[in-house]
């Protein structure tokens, strides 16, 4: 391949991820429709209030989380199995690209690998068919794949996997997979860093608001509490972004779940319209504040595939209360597995065992001999 194409070909990767987070963000960002999430109930714990950090001069924010050194009684990890003769390299054995989404709110005040957001996004490139689930962050005695529950917050399952397993990564996707009987097919892990610099890297976005928005409690600076936009179009660079899809307060989680959304959308229309130019400046951001295991072999499949998305018919959900859960008393639950996989299994792309991508190429029909003459 040359330079060029190369180059065109890695950076395609980075879009690719961008694109399945936002993917994932878009479908499973906490609208979810009848039996979404409810508002917890008084007394319930809350996360504290976003802030906005300041650094010193030359000082760098963190990107990601560090890896924790694993604890001395390390439990390997078994090896996961190979494929299957004949399954495909991105869609697996299943006809279906179906990634796990991890997005991390690490700060220095909040270390560790905790994720808040949780999503499994699966495509179907054949028909443009998509759907997502999300797992709330305070899900309770979440299945482990050796037996047994996490109880604790399913958020901190994946730092609970990097600290006690050989390869924490496998470990996360065999939980998920395992839990809900599906094929994952990769795993993203993206940080609040990784959205600041997409943003500043594009030059901006811009989005549109229906009404104003302002929340009285965000602390912009060690000064300065309070930040709001007016309706209509608002330019946003990087860190005007990052506030934007974290406030809360001023309206609730499902108002920041719709605005997570606007963000993303705007930022990947922004990426497509600048084109191949941007592409090696994403292929840095990527490099410093993404973990992924797509293979980078297959960026070009892989973009295909998130580009037929059909997003106006996405079938979505958020496995929360009452619908789709157990309760525990007061305002914890565990996950109702059979409910779960049920709608997993009436809304996902259907199972096409044998489907490649790009298709098979369909050989011509040959023509019937030709009869002799009398």
């Amino acid at each position: 391949m040359r330079p060029a194409s190369r180059a065109l070909a890695v950076g395609g990767l980075v879009v690719a991820v961008v694109a399945v987070g936002g993917l994932g963000l878009v479908l499973a960002g906490g609208l979810g429709g009848p039996g979404s999430t409810p508002t917890p109930a008084a007394g319930a714990s809350e996360e504290p209030e976003p802030t906005a950090q300041s650094f010193a001069p030359g000082e760098t924010p963190p990107l990601l989380p560090p890896t924790p050194s694993p604890a001395a009684s390390l439990v390997p990890e078994p090896t996961l199995t190979p494929a299957p003769a004949g399954a495909d390299p991105v869609l697996g054995t299943d006809g279906r690209f179906t990634v796990l989404l991890l997005g991390s709110d690490y700060r220095p005040a909040h270390p560790g690998n905790r994720t808040d957001a949780i999503m499994v996004v699966s495509m179907d490139p054949a028909s443009g068919r998509s759907a997502a689930f999300s797992i709330p962050r305070d899900t309770l005695n979440f299945p482990l794949p050796s037996g047994g529950v996490f109880g604790n917050k399913v958020n901190a399952l994946y730092q609970h996997f990097l600290s006690t397993t050989s390869n924490g990564n496998n470990a996360m996707k065999r939980a998920i997979a395992k839990a809900f009987d599906i094929e994952l097919d990769g795993f993203v892990f993206i940080g609040f860093e990784g959205v600041r610099r997409l943003v500043d890297a594009v030059g901006g976005v811009t989005v549109v608001l229906d009404k104003a928005y302002y929340d009285p409690y965000y602390w912009v600076n060690s000064r300065t509490q309070g930040w709001g936009l007016p309706a209509g179009a608002n330019r946003l660079n990087g860190r005007t972004a990052l506030i934007f899809a974290r406030s809360r307060k001023g309206d609730n989680d499902f108002g920041r779940a719709r605005r997570q959304q606007l963000l993303v959308m705007a930022a990947l229309d922004k990426v497509r319209a600048r084109g191949p130019s941007v592409l090696p400046k994403l292929l840095q951001i990527a490099g410093d504040t993404v973990r992924t295991d797509l293979p980078s072999n297959k960026v070009a499949e892989i973009f295909e595939v998130v580009k037929r998305a059909n997003l106006d018919k996405a079938r979505q959900a958020v496995f929360g209360p009452r619908s789709y859960t157990n309760e525990l008393g007061g305002s914890d639950f565990s996950l109702d597995l059979t409910i779960c996989r049920d709608w997993i299994a009436k809304n996902f792309p259907p199972i096409q065992k044998g489907a490649t991508w790009p298709p098979a190429a369909t050989p011509a029909p040959t023509a019937p001999p030709a009869t002799p003459a009398p």
